[in-house]
């Protein structure tokens, strides 16, 4: 049902997570009813703590379709691997559920000066923003950066750099955008930054690239976090025109 939900945002050209855009209600929402609060309390509005009630109503209910379209880009986008920031998120996400929740409960009964409710607004502002720090850094690859900047060992960047077969550049890239992109924007890798695809020697050859991607494993051969891409996936004949593509990009 996922796939399906994202193959048909696909055609009618919606390549993008789903999640994202809709980050903006939830985190408004707490935002603003914080800044309600306070300005209740500053100019001794009884009116405006009803009001930052309501809209903490409101980012609580918002934010349940945004966690469920964050679980189904996670899905899609990174294969279900739980990442780190993927981790703590999932934390946040529950943890500011839960703080609206007792927000919605406690409001209808708030006194103007409540030094709890102020407490669980600014909690709640401080959980948006730590969300949006982690997802930030899934996105963009924090910590790729640095990788980017290093150079790539001459022998593995120079192979990597002259496919050895011919394939579908452009199908090769349709591949990585799907399957890839997510943990490896221009050629980084956000779960091990220090091992990204620029001048990996997993590019050497056509024949071991083919092997890692069915098995994915780290230097020292211990099973990291990138899942397999059995033949059922990427066929053979995908995974040619994908070598192509990751063998030419980042020349």
């Amino acid at each position: 049902m996922i796939e399906a939900l994202y193959k048909f945002l696909g055609s009618v050209g919606y390549t993008d997570p789903i999640h994202a855009p809709v980050t903006h209600m939830p985190v408004g929402l707490a935002i603003g009813a914080f800044i309600f609060f306070v300005v209740a309390i500053i100019f001794k509005r009884q009116q405006l703590v009803i009001t930052a009630r309501h809209v903490s109503i409101l980012a609580l209910l918002f934010a349940f379709p945004t966690i469920l379209f964050g679980v189904f880009d996670w899905i899609h986008f990174y294969h279900g691997v739980l990442l780190p920031a993927i981790k703590i998120k999932m934390v946040l996400a529950g943890s500011l559920v839960v703080l609206l929740g007792i927000g919605v409960i406690l409001g209808s009964e708030v006194k103007l000066h409540s030094l709890w409710m102020t407490i669980i607004y600014a909690l709640c502002v401080g959980m948006v923003v730590a969300l949006g720090w982690f997802g930030a850094g899934l996105i963009y690859g924090r910590g790729a950066a640095a990788a980017a900047s290093a150079p790539a060992p001459a022998p593995a960047q120079s192979s990597a750099a002259k496919p050895a077969v011919a394939g579908d550049v452009k199908a090769g890239q349709a591949l990585f955008a799907d399957n890839c992109q997510a943990c490896h924007s221009n050629g980084q890798n956000v779960i091990v930054p220090e091992l990204p695809i620029r001048g990996s020697k997993r590019l050497a050859t056509l024949t071991g690239f083919v092997a890692f991607i069915r098995s994915p494993s780290m230097p020292d051969g211990s099973a990291g976090q990138m899942p397999p891409f059995p033949a059922d996936t990427i066929s053979d004949a995908q995974a040619t025109d994908l070598y192509a593509y990751v063998t030419t990009a980042w020349k």
